[in-house]
């Protein structure tokens, strides 16, 4: 397609003269009688019927305060429309790119193809530095009306990243008086202790209405030590063993004859830095888990304010402004960045008389640093809405959103200056010079001097910036024979930029590039919704919903989607519907323009324990069929790619909705949804690159140039990790939702059920290549994706009380790394979680409230490819039983 250039100007050129030709034909439209109609999430079409062509989840504030959640992502990552991973408190050593970042992941397809708007309008993206997800922490619990979230692509609506869906969170905007909610909770082990303060301030004046929200939210911290004893590992006799880092205490090195050698080989001697020897696990292994958290501690402010005036009795002026401040860390094991120092025999500290290469050290003469974050989020929205005489409705906005960050650790060890300390021609060991030979060998023996040289605080910065000028109107054209024609039109401009400056030390040292991009987009749509019969035999409403989008990308061209829907109500119980529509997404900052960065990320070497083709092509490579890899995690590079493109995507949603007129207040739709994804832009974990090259290393020749091995030890020194633009990624399942409304012993109740059954989750790295199958499987980096998921709720309500149980239920799932070595960790049996809440109306303006989640305190279970505490921390709970309590009052 040849790319138009369309200039904001052009943009709002032709929008306004598309709605001139509708308010000519609008003179033609027979009168009808005004009609409240609504705004759905999936159009932009105000309508009576809520529902449309595609399926929409809503949580209501009600949901929300019974469970008792402060943070909004814990809700949307509990439901069974969610699977992957998104970062959370529990899992913040595994977001990357934006630690500390709550974010939400719709059909595992990545929290990058989720799209999360704030009352419609698009949010800048969060973390500490061009981020392209929403930091779900800016919105505050206390003010969220409702959230809505469209199971399906809508491209052709919002734009780019509706791939697998869209979360729309919908604040309240209307509330007098004042309203002050404190809430406080911790477990039955008495930490994770958390406390939640809101208050809200809202009126109405002659003529508009505002209100103000304040919140502060702590979180203190849960080390993994609390939670499990050590790593641990299964044994073919079904009992555990515990384990810890190869990375030990005191050093190992290897020698210039080809052997390996820990040093401190006896950790209680005083002076051990002569003492070495063969590696011993049993004895040297570094037990990490007490400096790791299993919830990292967050303390976050929220301010908002949301305004209305009328300029008269057509045209409202808005402003939505919102201000966020979250400060985080998390503790981390001491630091190791050690491998790879080359160290000469006569150095008068090495005491093996040869020249050697430090491969691993444990530096804990240093002590254990804080990885900490530190981020601010402005947003600011303003505009202009108002209806015409017709009818019609329009709206101009300007949406500002600016996002800055700081983090790093609060020490670490700069490797050049580690590595100036065990050379002596440039130390010197009385430190006459200032710089000091460091004592490396062995656990203490390091002295003051050289821990000072070595040390320095790592702190980067960055951040994310968006622009984006709107501009919409809808209303109907004619009233036809079966209803009324609805329209939308509308038209978008938008800038976003990110940047991200690392540490000055890290940048000499090469261990991370500069993050800087921007990119522009121009687009422009419309929308239809046909009404083509109604009140016939077997028809009460036959209507078909169109839709379409022009993008236009200063870094990824012109691109064209499209939406069609049909709705086909049968009768006033029975109703299908169905959806075929086309989404892509553009390559975000980080994508295109992120620099190398080095991360430690678990990956399992397929070489250890090897069988069959595996085990001969590992042994062809020069790797020894007695191979141990040497730890869990590998440095793994990981950074951008300019010759990313566009990936597009096909969507389809077929389903029913069943209201039966012989069970009043019950209702239930059951949709089937398929996704397929073409030139996905992906990057194949670690693990899967290792196992594919060695599977099949001619046909698999991509995956074997993307690591390196030590040519002694063998060990996956590297691995290259960047997006690529891979074939195919298919996800298709079915959704059951039901909600029941009904009066039990004189009790008001109500009962939901949702399901998920994930059908198929495959991707297909490049053209050629094995399907890599998720269903029924846990991933060591990309979270569970079981068969099923679902969440069952029950409340009842009187005059002066209320009262809620909720089940969630994750299906039975095999570990995607599980041998017959490992029985314990090669399989999970289904999980079930419960909760239960209950509030009581003491008055009409004080409420008290209290809840228990996880009230069986159902463990984690233990798995192969666990990526921290045993477990999969993006799916299982992992703190246990946990209660709170709340008081609201309002006055």
């Amino acid at each position: 397609m040849t790319a138009i250039n369309m200039t904001p100007s052009r943009v709002y050129t032709a929008m306004l003269m598309a709605g001139a030709v509708a308010v000519s034909t609008q003179a033609k439209a027979q009168d009808s009688e005004p009609v409240e109609r609504i705004q759905i999430t999936g159009s932009k079409i105000k309508r009576t019927d809520i529902e449309t062509a595609s399926p929409v989840s809503v949580i209501s504030s009600a949901d929300i305060s019974a469970s008792g959640i402060t943070n909004v992502e814990n809700l949307l990552q509990e439901m069974s429309f969610s699977a992957g991973v998104a970062g959370n408190a529990t899992n913040a050593y595994w977001t990357s790119g934006g630690y500390g970042t709550a974010q939400v992941n719709l059909r595992g397809l990545g929290i990058k193809r989720t799209l999360v708007l704030l009352n419609g309008r698009r949010v800048v993206g969060g973390g500490t530095g061009a981020n392209s997800s929403v930091d779900l922490n800016m919105i505050p619990t206390s003010m969220i009306e409702r959230i809505e979230v469209l199971k399906d692509g809508a491209s052709a609506v919002y734009g780019a990243d509706a791939v697998a869906g869209v979360v729309n969170i919908i604040t309240k905007k209307e509330f007098s008086g004042a309203e002050l909610n404190v809430k406080a909770g911790m477990s039955d082990k008495g930490d994770a202790e958390n406390q939640d303060l809101s208050l809200t301030l809202g009126g109405e004046f002659d003529k508009g209405n505002v209100v103000v929200n304040l919140s502060y939210n702590n979180t203190s911290a849960v080390r993994q030590s609390d939670r499990i004893a050590c790593s641990k590992y299964g044994t073919e006799d079904g009992t555990f063993e515990c384990f810890g880092s190869t990375t030990s205490e005191g050093g190992r090195a290897l020698l210039a004859d080809g052997t390996q050698v820990q040093f401190n080989l006896d950790p209680d001697t005083a002076t051990n830095g002569n003492n070495y020897g063969p590696y011993n696990s049993a004895i040297h292994s570094f037990n990490s888990i007490p400096y790791l958290n299993a919830v990292s501690p967050m303390e976050r402010i929220n301010i908002s304010s949301f305004a209305n005036y009328n300029i008269n009795d057509s045209v409202q002026l808005f402003v939505e402004a919102s201000y966020a401040n979250r400060q985080g860390e998390q503790i981390v094991t001491p630091r190791n960045g050690f491998a790879g120092i080359k160290v000469d025999a006569d150095f008068q500290y090495n005491p093996t008389g040869q020249d050697l290469e430090f491969l691993r050290r444990r530096n804990t003469e240093l002590g254990a640093p804080y990885f900490f974050q530190e981020t601010n989020t402005v947003r600011v929205v303003t505009g202009l809405t108002g209806v015409l005489s017709n009818g019609w409705e329009w709206d101009i906005s300007y949406n500002y959103g600016r996002n800055t960050g700081t983090d790093g650790w609060t020490f670490d060890i700069d490797p050049d200056r580690a590595a100036q300390t065990l050379d002596d021609s440039i130390c010197t060991y009385d430190n006459s010079n200032g710089i000091p030979c460091g004592d490396w060998f062995g656990k203490n023996e390091l002295t003051q001097d050289v821990i000072d040289y070595v040390k320095y605080r790592r702190e980067g910065t960055g951040g994310n910036e968006m622009r984006v000028w709107s501009a919409n109107m809808n209303g109907y054209l004619y009233e036809l024979p079966a209803g009324g024609l609805g329209f939308a039109i509308g038209a978008e401009s938008r800038t976003e930029k990110g940047w991200r400056d690392p540490d000055s030390t890290v940048l000499r040292n090469g261990l991370e590039d500069p993050i800087s991009g921007s990119y522009d987009v121009n687009e422009i749509f419309g929308e239809l919704s046909v009404p083509l019969l109604a009140n016939e035999f077997l028809v009460k409403q036959l209507s078909v919903e169109l839709a379409a989008r022009y993008s236009d990308y200063n870094t990824a061209g012109a691109e064209t989607t499209y939406k069609m829907g049909l709705t086909w109500s049968v009768n006033d119980s029975l109703m299908l519907r169905a959806v075929r529509s086309t989404a892509f997404r553009a390559p975000v900052i980080t994508e295109l323009f992120g620099g190398t960065n080095g991360e430690n990320l678990r990956t399992i070497d397929p070489c250890e324990n090897a069988t069959g083709a595996i085990a001969t092509n590992c042994q062809a490579a020069g790797v020894p069929a007695d191979f141990v890899q040497d730890g869990t995690t590998i440095l793994t590079s990981v950074g951008g790619n300019p010759k990313l493109e566009p990936e597009t995507a096909d969507t389809t949603t077929v389903g029913i909705v069943w209201q039966p007129e012989f069970l009043e207040g019950f209702s239930a739709t059951i949709d089937y949804f398929d996704i397929r994804i073409d030139e996905a832009i992906t990057s194949v974990n670690g693990s899967d690159m290792l196992r594919l090259c060695y599977e099949d290393p001619i046909g698999n020749a991509k995956f074997c140039d993307t690591f390196t091995r030590h040519p002694v030890t063998h060990q996956v020194n590297e691995l290259n990790q960047r997006p690529v633009n891979a074939a195919v990624e298919t996800v298709s399942g079915v959704d059951l939702n039901t909600v029941y409304k009904f009066n039990l012993f004189g009790l008001s109740s109500r009962a939901t059920l949702d399901i998920t059954r994930l059908l198929k989750h495959e991707s297909t790295p490049f053209q050629g290549q094995p399907t890599i199958d998720k269903v029924g499987f846990i991933t060591e980096d990309q979270g569970s994706y079981t068969e099923w998921r679902s969440n069952l709720s029950y409340s009842v309500m009187t005059d002066d009380w209320s009262a809620s149980y909720s089940l969630r239920y994750i299906g039975s799932a095999d570990d995607v790394n599980g041998t017959d070595s490992d029985p314990l960790g090669k399989s999970v049996g289904s999980v079930t979680y419960s909760d239960i809440s209950a509030s009581w109306y003491y008055s009409d303006a004080l409420t008290f409230s209290l809840g228990v989640d996880n009230i069986f305190d159902k463990k984690a279970p233990y798995l192969t490819s666990w990526n921290d505490a045993n477990t999969d921390v993006m799916t299982y709970d992992l703190l246990g039983r946990r209660g709170f309590i709340r008081a609201t009052y309002q006055f």
